[in-house]
């Protein structure tokens, strides 16, 4: 143990005036953790004596002005003096000046009794040390430090604080989450001489750790087929203190804070106050057309985290978490219209889509459909009327056709119904069907297409179609982005338009006594055309 002599008369203590050269990590540290590099007696802090011990020390022990500095040659000891290994009795100061004595310094005195059975002395300033408020920042704190279990040594005692009483137990160091505390004792010896016992109390949450989320909900290895242009990659990134114990509270995080970077370009911030799990959603849209004659993409997501706690002398917990996405971009996009024209069977020459126009006086025009500027493929809307055009070679017989994808498209929905039947009728309005049985029997299919036009050389063949108002939405809309977010305010603007679902499919098929032939079209569904044309879409479409 550390001895003294008490004696009647003030000791006057001078530390000689050191000046540390920091590392940059520990430098880092105090400044973002605002603890004060300089005490009030003009001491720096030693960064060597918070390695060693994990404690906030101002000073040096080593060239400490004081005649009753010890030092004490041990098997483990934390210092070298001329070559051997030891223990310092006075480490420095604290903030304010007072000495912080080693916990592990050697006893000079070995009474062969327990701490449990020691007669402890009353210590000048020992009651006082519980009461200043100043020395501690929670009423928890406190509570620790006068509850739990002292240890010395590295042995824990079956004795507190409490049990010693707080006129003989002196704090020196409040324990906070990462750092132990130390309360200092005095117990007397064999005749007028009286020796020093540090005890030392554990962090309050020694097994604390934070813990860098970086989770991918779909996986970490995409494919953009060839029919799609562009793929979605949801992710969600954050951080999580981990390990704490029940005086461990999360009101003490003074700030957790997690930066995501995407192939080492900051893509998002999230942080929070008195909480110890903070987490964010987001997502990365990859379109194959930013990536030319590429068949791999590789991104590296990082998510690095910091937290720390109102504890000035706390260490900042880090974490860092890394993963690499992959996504496969299939070797060729397929075309809009893909023909295939059997032997001695009819010929496919062409497959055309237009939207049918009407003006105020019920005439009707053809106009090209609009192409989405990120997918690169044309998009009609539900409750749009569309021309479907076949050129084929003079031996047609007959063209019907189809559409593949969710059973909307191909359905006589109730809101169809109205729109094109029931309201009509009511307002007296232009019909564009002749009978309700008409309109029923162009969503039974196979539906035949009517010969328009006949030469020597080909056959075009056309029909109308009008895509049902309840048709499932392959593209992204602001309707569908609303529901997203659940927010008919806030939508992620850079979403519009990009793919949700594979396109929907024409199959054409031409027909003779000799054979038949098929061609399919693609093309997107975006939303309802009432709803989409009543806003600015130019930025988002050409013809």
């Amino acid at each position: 143990m550390k001895k003294f002599i008490l004696v009647a008369i003030s000791i006057f203590v001078l530390f000689m005036p050191i000046t540390n050269a920091y590392t940059s990590g520990f430098s880092y540290m105090i400044d973002a953790m605002d603890i004060e590099r300089i005490n009030v007696n003009g001491f720096e802090i030693n960064e060597e004596i918070y390695e060693k011990y994990n404690l906030i020390v101002y000073g040096d022990p080593v060239n400490i002005n004081y005649s009753k500095q010890r030092w004490k040659a041990t098997e483990n000891g934390k210092w070298s003096n001329s070559g051997v290994l030891g223990e310092f009795w006075i480490l420095g100061q604290d903030y304010s000046g007072r000495f912080i004595h080693n916990e592990l310094f050697p006893d000079d005195y070995n009474s062969g009794t327990s701490p449990l059975d020691w007669n402890y002395r009353v210590v000048k300033d020992a009651e006082e040390s519980w009461n200043d408020t100043s020395l501690y920042m929670y009423e928890s704190q406190r509570e620790y430090m006068l509850t739990q279990k002292l240890s010395r040594f590295g042995i824990t005692y079956d004795l507190t604080a409490l049990d010693i009483g707080l006129d003989k137990a002196k704090v020196e160091n409040y324990a906070t989450w990462g750092n132990a505390g130390s309360i200092y004792t005095e117990k007397p010896g064999e005749g007028n001489v009286y020796w020093a016992a540090t005890f030392n109390v554990p962090p309050m949450a020694g097994d604390a750790k934070l813990n860098s989320i970086l989770e991918f909900p779909n996986g970490i290895e995409y494919t953009i087929e060839k029919d799609e242009t562009a793929i979605e990659i949801p992710y969600v990134y954050g951080g999580e203190v981990i390990g704490v114990s029940e005086y461990a509270k999360e009101e003490h995080i003074k700030i957790i804070e997690t930066e995501l970077k995407i192939n080492a370009i900051r893509e998002g911030i999230v942080s929070g106050k008195e909480t110890l799990k903070i987490a964010q959603n987001g997502s990365i849209i990859i379109n194959k057309n930013d990536y030319p004659d590429v068949k791999k993409i590789v991104l590296n997501f990082e998510s690095n985290s910091f937290a720390s706690t109102y504890f000035a002398n706390d260490v900042i917990m880090y974490d860092s978490a890394s993963q690499i996405i992959t996504i496969y971009i299939e070797n060729e996009v397929e075309e809009r219209v893909t023909i295939k024209n059997d032997e001695n069977a009819p010929t496919i020459y062409n497959i055309a889509i237009k939207r049918v126009t009407t003006d105020e006086r019920g005439r009707s025009a053809l106009e090209e459909l609009y192409v989405n500027n990120k997918t690169r493929r044309k998009f009609v809307c539900a409750g749009q009327v569309v021309n479907i055009e076949v050129k084929t070679s003079p031996n047609a017989s007959a063209i019907t056709f189809l559409f593949e994808g969710p059973v909307s498209i191909a359905t006589l929905d109730d809101t169809t119904r109205k729109f094109l039947w029931e309201e009509p009728i009511k307002r007296n309005e232009y019909l564009l069907f002749s009978s309700f049985k008409q309109l029923e029997r162009m969503y039974k299919f196979p539906v035949g297409l009517d010969l328009v036009r006949e030469t020597e050389s080909y056959k075009i063949f056309s029909g109308t179609y009008v895509i049902p108002y309840e048709t499932t939405q392959t593209l992204h809309s602001w309707n569908s982005l609303r529901k997203e977010k659940d927010d008919a305010f806030k939508i992620d603007e850079s979403k519009l338009f990009t793919s949700i679902k594979k396109p929907y499919k024409l199959v054409v098929r031409a027909h003779s006594y000799k054979g038949m032939s098929m061609a399919t079209y693609l093309f997107d569904v975006a939303e309802r055309w009432d709803q989409l044309f009543n806003r600015d879409i130019s930025e988002y479409i050409s013809r």
